[in-house]
């Protein structure tokens, strides 16, 4: 998670020829498995280039920044009413209660009034963090626990434990370090890896493979901020996911069944025979684009399509993961074959893709403000022009 989680824009390392770097649909699996913390939900893309054959000994090069006559002069607004931090938090109450969810047989988190998409549910600090393991044992988190006040204490032995009797080949945690480990978001970069937090408001948002809520940390203000990832109703659950979405249901049941020890019973999942066929259909060809489009860096129109088809499937999934990813991947391809005379395209791509990142993770966050530099000056990307010249078509 959705870890869109959502989790920085970071440089990727180098590049196999002709293939794009983004961060895999799914985290990379380890032996120790530390629960949402190890999820990549979050649908942040690299900012990286599309690498080419000619420019495989020129990736260590910056680019030149120039401002165009056509840049915007002031800060655009995502096309959705709410501040300029994308807060829908109007007055002094939180737009949201916990309250018995008879889905899970357990509590969860509901709207108290309506949300538009684009804006913040809860932003929330964490009640304490860890660094990843090998250093994260049972001592450590009660150590942590100890600066907390009782009711936090009392609070955090609440939460749900999915480590009391493990899937079959897992082994049990103490209950301290299980409860962590089960409820434990991303929050930062450590050592070895990134730190966890336990984020007690947050940790009552039960899972579902079409959520409703993404989130975003903030490591300047050391915050989590969740945000609403589609048009919100008076009374709907405040779902986030746990594992990938663009999975089949027996994927993603799969692996919620060995992490979190539950069967989802989430509206996807729930679906009538023929139309869980076709959900399964759209988002396995979701992930099979996802790979494909990064290997299309020296074939810009055939790409350009695969992105065009992807984006068409998100819709159909009423899905937002990937959408920023997907979009910056045309501007790429769109800026690979332009030149100064025609970037309109490109810059179509860049506004889409900010848009889409504003919505998910919020204006001020590393993906929108780098997707916005690049819609006001395209020509700032280093590949601009280097493929033959060709025109790729804007967006729908």
């Amino acid at each position: 998670m959705s870890s869109a989680a959502f989790v920085a824009c970071a440089p990727m390392e180098a590049r196999l020829q002709g293939r794009l770097a983004r961060p895999p649909p799914r985290h990379a699996s380890t032996g120790y498995r530390h629960s949402r913390s190890s999820l990549y939900v979050a649908h942040v893309p690299s900012l990286e280039p599309i690498t080419t054959p000619d420019q495989e000994d020129d990736d260590e090069e910056e680019s030149t920044v120039c401002e165009t006559s056509d840049s915007p002069r002031t800060s655009p607004s995502p096309s959705h009413t709410q501040d300029s931090s994308g807060s829908s938090l109007d007055d002094s109450s939180p737009p949201y209660k916990v309250a018995a969810a008879p889905r899970t047989d357990g509590v969860g988190l509901f709207a108290t009034r309506a949300v538009l998409k684009g804006a913040v549910v809860l932003r929330e600090a964490p009640m304490f963090t860890q660094p990843p393991p090998p250093a994260r044992t049972n001592s450590t988190v009660m150590s942590a626990l100890s600066q907390c006040t009782r009711d936090e204490q009392r609070q955090y032995f609440n939460l749900a434990n999915a480590y009391k009797a493990p899937a079959t080949g897992s082994r049990a945690l103490l209950p301290a370090l299980g409860i962590f480990e089960t409820n434990a978001l991303p929050c930062g970069k450590a050592r070895g890896g990134r730190r966890a937090g336990v984020f007690l408001t947050a940790a009552r948002m039960n899972h579902s493979c079409w959520p409703n809520v993404g989130r975003e940390w903030d490591e300047d203000a050391q915050l989590m901020t969740f945000r609403a990832l589609r048009d919100i109703a008076e009374g709907d659950e405040l779902c986030l996911n746990y594992v990938d979405v663009v999975g089949t249901k027996a994927q993603r049941a799969e692996e919620l069944q060995r992490l979190f020890g539950f069967e989802c019973t989430c509206e996807a999942c729930a679906l009538g025979f023929e139309e869980l066929a076709e959900s399964d259909r759209r988002r396995a060809a979701i992930r099979r684009l996802f790979e494909e489009v990064a290997l299309c860096g020296s074939e810009p129109t055939l790409g350009l399509r695969k992105v065009k088809l992807a984006l068409q499937l998100l819709k159909e999934e009423q899905l937002v993961h990937y959408e920023a990813s997907f979009c910056f991947d045309a501007f790429q391809f769109c800026i690979l074959v332009s030149r100064v005379s025609d970037f309109a395209n490109a810059k179509a791509w860049a506004r889409k893709a900010w848009e889409a990142s504003c919505s998910t993770s919020g204006p001020d966050s590393p993906a929108s403000r780098a997707f916005k530099m690049y819609w006001a000056n395209p020509r700032a990307h280093e590949l601009a022009g280097i493929l033959p010249r060709a025109t790729l078509h804007g967006p729908d």
